[in-house]
């Protein structure tokens, strides 16, 4: 069974209208864009997209209201493609984050490291293959980056974490550059303080 890294890296190869297709969906025009950052620096587009419904478009919620960069983290701990593994998991645990976008000198996503593909790698290190952290962040990544742009609302951000299967989504400007991420986490505290059960500030 191929767990969430490899479908999302045989995702990257499918072309965007197969991929709607295979999904009976059909493009929002109004949907911000979803930002797919391959390895070699080729960057394709893939609209947000909404399941193909004869019923009138819902309601808007609450969720389809707020900007995604209401909640986002703007504070991000990134790095770049040479980082070890080693201090990638330092970095995690210094600053009790799960995960670590890998940035060009852009400041463009080009991949995400997460403590999985690091345990991946560990568990991997014991059948006499390499030890994650004898290697570099390139070489431990996912390496493709499913971003949103900062025109996106929070039901964007939770929309896109269910149909990837992902936890975390960096956040960037018109040029593609990161200005923040969002993670399952924020959207949680985000409903908790929406409804009442804490501070927002908290």
């Amino acid at each position: 069974m191929r767990g969430p890294r490899d479908r999302a890296i045989a995702r990257a190869g499918v072309p965007a209208r197969t991929l709607l297709q295979r999904r009976s969906m059909r493009t929002r025009t109004d949907s911000p864009v979803q930002h797919v950052h391959r390895p070699r620096g080729e960057t394709s587009r893939i609209l947000a997209c909404a399941p193909l419904d004869p019923e009138p478009v819902r309601a808007p919620s609450v969720a389809d209201l707020i900007p995604v960069t209401q909640i986002m983290t703007r504070e991000v701990i990134c790095a770049l493609p040479d980082l070890g593994g080693e201090a990638a998991a330092e970095l995690m645990v210094k600053h009790h984050i799960g995960c670590i976008p890998i940035v060009n000198e852009l400041g463009i996503p080009t991949g995400m490291l997460t403590k999985l593909d690091l345990l991946e790698h560990l568990l991997a290190s014991v059948r006499d293959e390499p030890s994650p952290l004898a290697q570099s962040a390139r070489d431990l990544m996912m390496p493709l980056a499913l971003t949103l742009n900062d025109q996106a609302t929070v039901a964007h951000a939770a929309a896109m974490m269910a149909s990837e299967d992902i936890h975390h989504v960096p956040i960037v400007d018109r040029d593609g550059c990161m200005i923040g991420i969002v993670s399952s986490m924020d959207i949680a505290r985000w409903l908790a303080a929406n409804d009442g059960f804490m501070s927002a500030t908290t």
